[in-house]
């Protein structure tokens, strides 16, 4: 039987989550790295502006821009005057509790779990094993109960920068719908090339 197109499809996307999902989580288990970087960025800035004598205490920004700026949230810091305090703003913009950080390095681990399974489970679509759909099915709905708890756990901080807080939601987010999709395109699909499928015992039987 000539192998569908949508598996084929199916186990190179698998590879490409591994991939990408891996070197996510390889980057979150060093997250004292993240916010070491951000403190080498506001010091170079603040190092920069006092070479060059410019003033970056506060900047007076009109309602229509202000109003641009409200999407970061309670990251925006004014002062008496209504201005934004800049070197402020953005360390509240950088900031990452430690309460985030301790659960991004736990999440790290058992997204890496995740990705090595994404990874089986694509090698298992192109080399057609007996148990690849139920073994696909098991990685997606397993990802998605951990997405929906790390969006409930993340939820709960309330330390970290609004933009920190919204691009990792929006990962999140992004992850949850990927998996929803996968998982009912596979329940939908045509699984019969693989009902019939050798599983790695055939082949040290014959």
């Amino acid at each position: 039987m000539e192998k569908p197109g949508w598996a084929t499809f199916m186990g190179i996307f698998f590879l490409l989550i591994a991939g990408c999902g891996g070197l996510d989580n390889i980057t979150e288990m060093n997250a004292d790295q993240i916010v070491e970087f951000q403190s080498d960025i506001l010091e170079e800035i603040d190092s920069e502006t006092s070479e060059e004598n410019v003033e970056l205490d506060s900047i007076q920004l009109d309602s229509s821009a202000q109003e641009r700026l409200s999407m970061f949230g309670d990251s925006i810091v004014k002062d008496s005057a209504n201005n934004v305090d800049v070197k402020e703003t953005l360390k509240g913009i950088m900031k990452i509790s430690d309460y985030r950080l301790k659960w991004m390095r736990s999440f790290a681990y058992i997204g890496l779990v995740i990705s090595c399974l994404f990874a089986i489970s694509g090698i298992f679509f192109l080399a057609r094993r007996k148990f690849t759909i139920q073994l696909a099915i098991a990685t997606l709905a397993l990802s998605l109960v951990v997405g929906i708890f790390q969006f409930i756990i993340f939820r709960a901080d309330t330390e970290s920068g609004k933009m920190i807080s919204n691009m990792a939601n929006i990962e999140v987010y992004w992850s949850i719908f990927l998996d929803i999709i996968l998982l009912v395109s596979i329940m939908v699909l045509d699984k019969s090339y693989y009902n019939n499928a050798a599983t790695v015992e055939d082949y040290y039987d014959s």
